[in-house]
Order: structure tokens, then C-alpha cells, then sequence
């Protein structure tokens, strides 16, 4: 191929070049940071990667026995969940998962994509390339919707179910910075782009605080450096997402499961930060409602503890968690 008059071809290909580089290097400085959180948390931890029909991804596995898979919200990565996954392999196996675009799973863009269709699809994949046809799953606010969509539609592969840290989906309630910052129309991406540009420790601590947990102070370093590294690797592909997510006026409509939720028809635990800012007072009335409604779903509020919960209360809930996926057996659900 000859080349183009106007360098056009050249200039893509140096383009392209330099994204690669950059994400090599990304790649390296995000490895370091997660390397060195799990050296503290979890020394004995194993990575690698697997496949799923949309890419490829990162696990890190501990512990033997039933397994436990724990999915990361919206914006957060398989990381967050280092602080307590010593605790939790205790008796069995727990496999944290990087969710596409996130972490160090490949690149995702999300523009355009049932989000719905897409967690379910992932959820089954991640289970399928574990050699695993039925497992314990908690996942956390868009995570938590994710496995709880496939829940619903995969009942027979889900042993128990635990949204730690309330998922978007019952209502259409959401911290009005997210509206501001990802759901206007046209500019969101801009505005996302724009807030997680040139990311740092005191940064991120700061953003934590507004939104994720209640006591920012607690965040350690290593913690810190892991999510800015995240943010600078990851942040087209959590821009897409969160602009797939929001509206001015909270989550969108079509990720809304409504009374889809009373269908659940495993054993939940709905495990929630009393001050999680992405749950309104009329979220925890609407929480209520349904956990009164389907004697499989147990509601839970942790004090002093956000919309992570296990980062500001980890006993707390590697306790609940504990109690509740080694329970031998739960009410059973009327058929009338």
C-alpha cells in the first residue's frame, strides 16, 4: 500500500503507536500498585488471566472450598475488595474479578450497550472459564445489579446472593454529583473526562469521601495509589459507563428492575452503609418493602459505614457475610 499524500496513514499508525505505549505503561503502574496492596492484604493470592466472550480479564483467587466470587461497583476495580479478602477466604474460595474496563481487564467502551444484557453475559462467562456451574456471588452497587440480573435470570447457577453496597436498579436514586457529572446530555463525557483527569492521592481521598465511604481517613496509601493508577489506566472506559448509567434526574430508566426484584428466588442479603449516599431515605422505605415482600431477601444496614461498606466497617461485614453464606438453610419461598 502506497503511501497516503497527506501522511493521513503514517499519523494513525504513530497514534496508534503511542496508545499502545500508554497503555503498556498504564499497565505497568496499575501491576505495581495492586501488586503491592495484595503483598499486604493477601500475600498468598494467585492471578491470572481468563476470557470471556466480550475479552479478556483478571482474577485473583484465595482460599479453598465453596466458591465465592465478589464483583466490583461502577468506577472501582477487583482491588477494592484486598482489604478483606484474607478474611473472607477463610473456609472457602474467594475469586475477585476486574470487570471489563475496569482494573486491568481490557478496555471496554460501553456507549451503546445493554447494560443488563452485558453484566448477565460477563457473570456467566466469569463462572464458566472458573470451571464453576454454581457459586456464592456479592457484588456492590453496579456489580450488585449485574449478578442480581443474573440472579434472575440464571437462578440455578446462584447459590447465595449479597449486594454490598446498595446496587442502582430498585429505584431511580442517585447522588446528584453523578447526574452532574456523567448524565447531561452531550457534555457528560466531556465532564466525566474532565473530573477524572490528573488523578492523585489527596484526590482521590477527597472523592471517596463525597461519595464511597464515610471515613476517608482510614484509606491507606498503597489503597490510594492502587485507584489512581486505576483511574489513569481505566478512565474512557468508566466514562462510558457512568454516561451509560446517569440522567440528571438519577440511574436510567431501562437499568430500573422494579418489581422484577420481588422475583429474586434465592437466598439475598442486602447488606448496606447507613450512610451510603446513593441510598435515599426513599430507597431504604423501598428496601424494606421488599425484603417484607420475599422472605429470601434479608436487609442489613451497617453504621458508620458508606456506600463500600467493608472499607469503613470490615469485621462488620466480613461478619454478615460469614453468617449469612454459611447458613444451612433459609425460608423457603411460597409458590402461591
Amino acid at each position: 500500500m502506497g503511501r497516503s499524500a497527506d501522511g493521513s496513514e503514517g499519523a494513525t499508525t504513530y497514534r496508534r503507536c503511542m496508545a499502545t505505549k500508554l497503555l503498556q505503561e498504564a499497565d505497568l503502574e496499575l501491576e505495581r500498585a495492586q501488586a503491592a496492596l495484595l503483598e499486604r492484604c493477601a500475600p498468598d493470592a494467585s492471578i491470572r488471566r481468563i476470557r470471556w466472550r466480550g475479552g479478556e480479564t483478571q482474577v485473583v483467587e484465595l482460599g479453598e472450598g465453596p466458591t465465592l466470587v465478589l464483583v466490583h461497583g461502577g468506577g472501582d476495580a477487583g482491588f477494592n475488595w484486598y482489604p478483606v479478602l484474607g478474611a473472607l477466604a477463610d473456609g472457602r474460595r474467594v475469586v475477585v474479578v476486574d470487570r471489563p474496563g475496569h482494573g486491568l481487564a481490557e478496555p471496554f467502551d460501553y456507549r451503546g450497550v445493554d447494560l443488563l444484557a452485558h453484566g448477565t453475559a460477563f457473570v456467566a462467562d466469569l463462572l464458566d472459564a472458573l470451571g464453576v456451574e454454581k457459586a456464592e456471588l456479592a457484588g456492590c452497587s453496579i456489580g450488585g445489579l449485574w449478578t442480581a440480573a443474573f440472579a434472575l435470570e440464571e437462578p440455578d447457577r446462584v447459590e447465595r446472593l449479597s449486594l454490598v453496597g446498595s446496587p442502582p436498579g430498585l429505584t431511580r436514586s442517585a447522588p446528584r454529583m453523578l447526574g452532574l457529572a456523567f448524565g447531561l446530555p452531550l457534555v457528560g463525557p466531556l465532564v466525566g473526562r474532565r473530573l477524572l483527569a490528573n488523578p492523585t492521592r489527596d484526590g482521590s481521598r477527597s472523592f471517596w469521601g463525597r461519595l464511597l465511604v464515610a471515613h476517608p481517613e482510614r484509606l491507606a496509601d498503597d489503597f490510594l495509589d492502587a485507584d489512581v493508577a486505576h483511574t489513569r489506566r481505566n478512565r474512557d472506559s468508566i466514562v462510558s459507563l457512568m454516561c451509560e448509567v446517569a440522567t440528571p434526574t438519577g440511574v436510567r430508566k431501562d437499568l430500573v428492575l422494579g418489581e422484577r426484584w420481588r422475583a429474586l428466588s434465592v437466598p439475598t442479603l442486602a447488606l448496606f452503609g447507613e450512610d451510603d449516599v446513593f441510598l435515599s431515605p426513599d430507597g431504604w422505605s423501598a428496601w424494606q418493602a421488599l425484603a417484607a415482600a420475599n422472605p429470601l431477601v434479608e436487609l442489613v444496614g451497617v453504621p458508620r459505614a458508606g456506600h463500600i461498606p467493608w472499607l469503613d466497617e470490615p469485621e462488620r461485614v466480613v461478619g454478615e457475610l460469614d453468617r449469612f453464606h454459611a447458613r444451612a438453610s433459609l425460608p423457603e419461598r411460597s409458590t402461591t
